[in-house]
């Protein structure tokens, strides 16, 4: 009885969601019938401008390498190269026990707004930062 009672609420709470969008998206078909060609012309410049921007954003990422996974050879590199970025992954490995690339980032168009670097933790100054730093047996 239960379950009865539960697929019926969720029913009538699928047939409202339903009719809300179904408004919405029959408000949205009003206003382009409605539009002139004025309208569609700051329209189209709007999507342009946004176009141009979305364009040189990703030409900003691209010259400060980001969509890239580049190694970092020192402490001074690493604080250099993240700064100005809003998003960067680092990935901090150990080569005595660093085998072929366990982080292989998505790189490419679709990312290049993240910045990927790895840098090997003795180049790192200092101790306590990470989990297995008991030992200097690097």
């Amino acid at each position: 009885m239960e379950y009865i009672l539960v697929f019926l609420c969720l029913s009538i709470v699928l047939e409202q969601s339903a009719k809300l969008v179904e408004e919405q998206v029959d408000t949205q078909l009003s206003k382009l019938n409605e539009m002139d060609e004025d309208d569609l012309e700051r329209l189209k410049e709007r999507r342009l401008e946004a176009l141009k921007k979305a364009q040189k954003q990703k030409q900003e990422w691209l010259s400060k390498g980001h969509g890239e996974y580049r190694e970092l050879p020192s402490e001074r590199d690493f604080f250099s190269e993240v700064k100005d970025s809003k998003n960067v992954v680092c990935h901090f490995y150990k080569n005595s026990t660093f085998s072929g690339n366990p982080m292989e980032p998505p790189t490419g168009p679709q990312r290049s707004g993240t910045k990927f670097t790895k840098v090997e933790k003795k180049t790192i100054r200092g101790r306590g930062y990470d989990s297995d730093s008991d030992s200097g047996d690097d």
